[in-house]
């Protein structure tokens, strides 16, 4: 009969590792191409909306939004990546020195 661990992934941990596994596929930067261009445009109505209801005058200026929308998005977009990365790498490292230390105390595993 085999044990239970201690350190099993939660259904959350296991949904993460399943998406960034997925979005990993193609690569760092057609992630980050992908979501700035998508961000960027989302990002620039939003704010274009939001600096007209509070009755901004851009005397000239408009072409700031877009810009300011693709800076803000591309760091977030970053750090993003970042973040998963460095929590999908903790999850299987975790999970990976679990079944190391369950394999040499013979814990979970099945005896026959």
């Amino acid at each position: 009969m085999p044990s239970k661990s201690f350190n099993m992934l939660t259904s959350a941990e296991k949904r993460f590792v399943r998406y960034w596994e997925e979005q990993r596929k193609g690569g760092r930067w057609s992630y980050l191409l992908l979501y700035i261009l998508a961000g960027t445009f989302i990002a620039s109505i939003v704010l274009l909306f939001v600096l007209h209801m509070w009755a901004v005058d851009f005397e000239g200026r408009e072409w700031l939004i877009p810009i300011t929308s693709f800076v803000i998005i591309t760091v977030v977009t970053n750090l993003t990546w970042m973040r998963n990365e460095k929590r999908f790498k903790t999850i299987i490292r975790r999970e990976m020195e679990n079944g190391k230390n369950e394999s040499e105390t013979g814990v979970g595993v099945d005896k026959k």
